[in-house]
């Protein structure tokens, strides 16, 4: 554990939301994912890589009845995503794990009365390995995935983050991996359709109100009632919210200063999505 000097003197590390796009396509170049990829290598111009002793990635790809922390000195990866090219089920990403930070976060979680539980066998998810491809390449920083809840409960995924706030005082990150717009149907619906696109942007008024939470024009408390405003579940279904949960997280990790918007873009000219950092 580190001693009360060596964390003063530590980086404090951001809270930061990567929409992580659809499957490999970011990282294979794919022209619906090119702003995505483009915003997730502009990460290390945010944030200093080379002081981050670690990164905690909390991943939509990953639900689970408690806390789920992965523990292992090295995880294999898990290719969740289905009929896409070849290359895409070759793609390495070799970072370390950190075991003792796993542990750590176990008993923090203990502490604030939160289950969870270490596994140091499942690889890492999708949500994990194709954003980090794009930030760092490298796979020199130690990474500790942390799960989502099955239960989708927004006070609960913004506890988590409480819980998680407290690691950024050492240099270590806390990252959301998921997409701010979601929602499965309407994707292959518009993907599928044989008309033009029409431009029209289905998610204004929920984009708005979450730009307004993360960079304090509401209080954050106010994404606890996220359900309830206009658009909400048709950006993300009731069930199916789970790339918004990695979001509740950064946002209860955000401790007390407003984060800011560091991507804006517009899925497929319909679904807006935006990014944010909390320094």
């Amino acid at each position: 554990m580190l001693s009360v000097g060596s964390i003063m003197e530590s980086y404090f590390a951001p809270s930061l939301f990567l929409n992580h796009g659809g499957g490999p396509l970011p990282v294979l170049g794919e022209k619906n994912n090119i702003q995505i990829a483009n915003a997730l290598r502009n990460v290390p111009n945010l944030l200093d890589l080379s002081k981050l002793k670690a990164i905690i990635l909390v991943t939509a790809h990953r639900q689970e009845d408690v806390v789920t922390i992965s523990s292992g000195q090295r995880h294999s990866l898990l290719y969740d995503y289905y009929n896409f090219p070849p290359e895409s089920y070759e793609l390495k990403y070799d970072a370390p794990g950190d075991p003792l930070l796993a542990g750590r976060l176990h008993s923090a979680f203990k502490n604030a009365n939160i289950p969870s539980q270490l596994d140091e066998k499942r690889g890492w998810d999708h949500g994990v390995f194709i954003p980090m491809l794009l930030i760092n390449p490298s796979a020199n920083i130690p990474i500790v995935q942390v799960s989502i809840l099955k239960n989708q409960n927004a006070i609960d995924h913004y506890n988590i983050g409480k819980v998680l706030y407290e690691f950024r005082k050492e240099g270590i990150a806390v990252f959301g991996s998921g997409l701010s717009y979601h929602n499965m149907r309407e994707f292959k619906k518009t993907l599928l359709s044989s008309s033009e696109i029409d431009g029209i942007v289905v998610n204004e008024k929920f984009d708005r109100f979450l730009n307004d939470v993360c960079t304090g024009k509401l209080d954050v408390e106010t994404i606890l009632t996220w359900d309830t405003v206009p658009q909400a579940r048709d950006a993300h279904p009731l069930g199916d919210a789970d790339h918004l949960m990695p979001l509740i997280v950064n946002i209860g990790a955000a401790g007390p200063k407003p984060g800011r918007n560091i991507f804006s873009s517009i899925f497929l000219q319909k679904f807006k999505l935006s990014g944010f950092i909390w320094d």
